[in-house]
């Protein structure tokens, strides 16, 4: 047990001097993934937002990087009054896959980060909306533009990544039904925090 102990900060320091990234990402978006509804529906809003997952990477010369990450996204929609329906409460499952090149500018020990590339995003679960308001399809794929900036603090070999990350959404491949009911926004915008070594 004393040898595992001792070994433990040994591989820490290994990966952390390795061209390797590795580690999680988690936050909260501060932009409603569905655009404001007025007609017919009596109103959307959304709560308990949250997107979390783990991040991969590889360092490069410079202070630049390609890192990707998957994150899942979970978001608690509260639809007002719907023609012979009522009120109905559901969530929004996704997963958004970005794939950016970032620059850490020096490695100080608090430094600014700034990052771009392209996010695909697979919408597969409406939860429980009844399946007779939509005749097709109820996930979908997107690929959009991200941008983030940040600032990295790095305590020992672990950097702590606060950032604030922007996501325009191309064209969305939900079908019509699902779309006039559920109209995803095409601009996003999150704060997360990332832990890597």
């Amino acid at each position: 047990m004393r040898t595992l102990v001792l070994l433990f900060p040994l591989a820490l320091n290994t990966f952390a001097a390795s061209p390797i990234i590795f580690g999680a990402r988690g936050g909260v978006p501060f932009s409603d993934t569905t655009t404001s509804i007025t007609s017919g529906l009596g109103g959307l809003t959304s709560s308990q937002r949250f997107e979390v997952g783990p991040t991969l990477g590889v360092r490069l010369p410079l202070g630049f990087s390609v890192e990707g990450d998957a994150l899942f996204k979970r978001e608690t929609l509260n639809v007002g009054i719907l023609p012979g329906v009522g009120a109905l409460n559901t969530h929004s499952d996704s997963w958004e896959f970005p794939a950016m090149l970032r620059f850490t500018a020096g490695h100080q020990v608090i430094a600014p980060v700034l990052g771009a590339g392209v996010s695909v995003r697979h919408i597969n679960n409406f939860g429980d909306v009844p399946s007779y308001l939509f005749n097709g399809s109820t996930s979908a794929n997107t690929v959009g533009f991200v941008a983030a900036g940040g600032v990295r603090f790095r305590i020992g070999r672990v950097d702590i990544t606060p950032e604030v990350r922007y996501t325009r959404w191309g064209y969305n491949s939900l079908s019509q039904s699902v779309e006039n009911l559920l109209p995803l926004n095409r601009n996003e915008a999150s704060v997360l925090v990332g832990i890597t070594f």
